[in-house]
């Protein structure tokens, strides 16, 4: 039995075929909505995970500079002493 769309002449309201095309519609629509909603998910996921990513690299750059700020301040320390001691030695070489 094949059923044609149209409206029921006694009472006016949709036959089975428009039934049937609006249920699919509103499958389609719940349909794209869920993936929708799962698309925007995954979405903020990866962008949380960029920014903890973005985070973690900063700090870790912060980190590598403070190091390097700090190993370049006791090599100079370092450098000042050596060169106090050189003109300590300097200055016993002259007074003798």
């Amino acid at each position: 039995m094949e059923s044609k769309g149209g409206r029921n002449p006694n009472s006016g309201k949709p036959t089975i075929a428009d039934d049937t095309s609006e249920y699919r519609e509103a499958v389609r629509k719940q349909l794209n909505d869920e993936v929708k909603k799962i698309v925007d998910i995954e979405i903020q996921k990866a962008v949380q995970e960029l920014i903890e990513e973005r985070r973690n690299a900063t700090k870790q750059v912060v980190e590598e500079y403070r190091t390097l700020i700090h190993q370049i301040v006791r090599e100079e320390k370092e450098e000042i002493w050596k060169k106090a001691e050189t003109l300590k030695q300097s200055i016993l070489q002259f007074g003798t």
